[in-house]
């Protein structure tokens, strides 16, 4: 009787053991899936958050852009005056208008040789006549900087010789001796200055401390800055933000900046139904649900992504697609694509076996991955073609710096097993909206662009002898 006792013991509490640790497994994973939901809200929270600062950086861009219309008109109206002495009237009328137009700004100021000599309103802005910019630290760089570029320079938020903060729009003006002559070969006149009120100018733009629950900031992240923050409060920076750059005059590197007023959401009823039904699972059989859970996830992450590369397969690119395009007809801002495709691929794949061309492949989606943003995709769409996707327009100098960004990289050699093999692709580009007005259209305007590209380097190469084995150029 004792030993049967003793044996039935033993089997309850090997019972008990395995269903112990099959619970408290199903408990871990349980928790981790838990914490990946929380994530998840966390990420989802930014998404929108970043959505709605996209909106209001558009607004802000276009407003600075406006001021800076502004200035440039100065410019050009001053040409009129440029071979007479300088008189302090004749400028006034377009000042006022310019101050009556455009609330952000405060003053206007002229500066001929670097020397203030007109501004206006001149009350309460008289101390500042006579100042010369050679001579005050603080203001010099900015204006050293139009002079040597030619080109409009944002400033500050600085402190002003008459008094308060403001951002400074650094117009220089070089008149033309004669219509036509290039701007490389134009005498320096001297500065235009535009004082622009940063709070007003947020105002302007519909932007505020606190939005759609997030509070705002705006930082100045260039050398020029002797205060980063221009608008909203320096703790923003300290704590977990999201933010987004703006594209400005003057190669400016200003961000604008949100974060939750409670802090990113991690909580909702996805979190306790995960746990509760995890728990009940865990009961019956913890591993279960561990490989059930594991099963979810590689089912998900294959029908979103390409099995070979790891990259986002054509179904989630075209919904990244579809989502910016909708963004864009609320924030006006676009986006482009990048058309890659290998040329000649086939010969590696005769020559030197699928494996390698395999690892090609890997390889190039590596290298498109490594020129890219955090909020750019690169996809994998077909056989040996790819497409990057970079949110926002770009203009014409930054698109055709990184399309031979991605030609230079993707054409470096790829060294397997102690051979070289050449690689060369032709590329084909697309903007949302200016070359189509879908998703589907503008897929096709690159393609159509890529094998044009394609087809002028093949005319260009035809009268070329290959030597060795066939290579992907």
């Amino acid at each position: 009787m004792a030993r049967r006792l003793f044996s039935k013991s033993n089997g309850t509490w090997a019972a008990s053991i395995v269903a112990a640790v099959c619970f408290l497994a199903g408990i871990a994973v349980t928790a981790h899936v838990g914490q990946l939901v929380r994530n998840e809200l966390v990420s989802q929270h930014k998404r929108q958050a970043v959505a709605f600062l996209s909106e209001a950086r558009a607004r802000l861009e276009g407003e600075i852009n406006r001021t800076v219309a502004h200035g440039l008109g100065i410019r050009a109206y001053i040409s009129r005056f440029v071979d007479q002495p300088f008189n302090m009237e004749d400028y006034r009328e377009i000042a006022a208008e310019l101050i009556e137009e455009n609330p952000s700004i405060r003053s206007v100021g002229l500066a001929p040789n670097n020397i203030l000599r007109a501004v206006f309103p001149l009350e309460p802005n008289r101390a500042a006549l006579g100042l010369n910019y050679r001579m005050n630290t603080a203001q010099w760089p900015a204006i050293r900087q139009a002079m040597m570029t030619r080109e409009v320079v944002i400033a500050g938020p600085l402190e002003l010789v008459q008094g308060g903060r403001a951002l400074l729009i650094r117009i220089p003006i070089f008149p033309a001796s004669f219509v036509g002559q290039p701007l490389k070969e134009r005498s320096y006149w001297g500065i235009a200055t535009l004082v622009v009120d940063e709070e007003g100018m947020m105002t302007t733009a519909g932007i505020s401390d606190v939005m759609n629950g997030l509070y705002i900031g705006l930082v100045n992240r260039s050398a020029l800055a002797s205060n980063n923050m221009i608008f909203g409060s320096p703790a923003l920076l300290e704590k977990d933000h999201v933010s987004l750059p703006l594209h400005l005059p003057g190669g400016l590197d200003w961000e604008l900046l949100g974060i939750p007023e409670h802090g990113w959401s991690s909580t909702g009823n996805q979190v306790w139904i995960t746990q509760l039904v995890g728990s009940l699972i865990s009961l019956v059989f913890g591993a279960m649900a561990f490989l059930l859970i594991s099963e979810v996830y590689k089912v998900r992450s294959m029908a979103l992504h390409d099995p070979l590369t790891g990259l986002a397969n054509r179904r989630l690119l075209e919904d990244r697609m579809h989502q910016l395009a909708a963004m864009c007809e609320r924030s006006g801002s676009g986006f482009e694509i990048f058309y890659v495709d290998l040329d000649a691929f086939k010969p590696v794949n005769d020559n030197y076996g699928h494996a390698v061309g395999d690892q090609l492949l890997i390889e190039v989606g590596q290298r498109l991955q490594n020129q890219i943003r955090q909020t750019d995709t690169v996809a994998r769409v077909g056989g040996d073609e790819f497409i990057v996707l970079t949110p926002g327009n770009m203009r014409r100098q930054e698109k055709d710096t990184f399309l031979k960004r991605l030609s230079e990289r993707v054409t470096q050699a790829f060294d397997y097993s102690g051979a070289s093999i050449d690689v060369k692709a032709s590329i084909g580009t697309a903007s949302y909206p200016g070359d189509a007005a879908t998703v589907e259209d503008l897929l096709r305007v690159a393609d159509g662009r890529m094998y044009a590209q394609k087809a002028k380097s093949q005319r260009n190469s035809q009268d070329i002898p290959e030597e060795g084995l066939p290579q992907t150029g």
